[in-house]
């Protein structure tokens, strides 16, 4: 299954760095094409954190659902302050203009270095990315952040 998760995660890589026209010519994600990755296929309850990536995808139980694991994103964020844990599901609706954000297949949690993410967002908010987020994308992805854009 090791091969089927690395070629869903590039496929979905792809997808998010896709420059879009109804994005005013950004990506989904901006910074997905560069991003050094790993993939881990765990149980929710077994993930801590791994160094010399910018993101970490942990695949997780298919049985979970969305609420379980918004429980082990948050369990996460707590625990270990140096990262943001982000959760992804098929029962993830997450959209930016329309486009679908969410791998749509897996129970994924991913992991990135809070400072990295912190400094690319407050690039990002110069820019006019932000724009095209609706205020519900904004307080789910960005949380305590969404100040840096606020003030920008």
């Amino acid at each position: 299954m090791g091969d089927e998760l690395e070629e869903h995660i590039r496929n979905w890589v792809q997808l998010t760095s896709e420059i879009r026209p109804e994005l005013s010519g950004f990506a989904l994600c901006p910074y997905s094409s560069k991003a050094k990755y790993f993939i881990v296929q765990t149980n929710a309850d077994d993930i801590g954190p791994i160094y010399g990536y910018d993101i970490v995808f942990f695949f997780v139980e298919d049985y979970l659902d969305l609420d379980s694991l918004r429980f082990w994103t948050k369990y996460y964020n707590q625990r270990y302050p140096e990262w943001i844990f982000f959760e992804d599901s098929p029962q993830s609706n997450t959209f930016i203009k329309g486009i679908p954000t969410s791998n749509g297949k897996y129970n994924i949690i991913t992991m990135q270095n809070r400072k990295k993410l912190r400094q690319a967002r407050h690039i990002l908010s110069n820019s006019g990315y932000y724009h095209h987020w609706n205020d519900e994308m904004l307080e789910l992805i960005l949380g305590e952040d969404k100040k840096i854009i606020e003030n920008s």
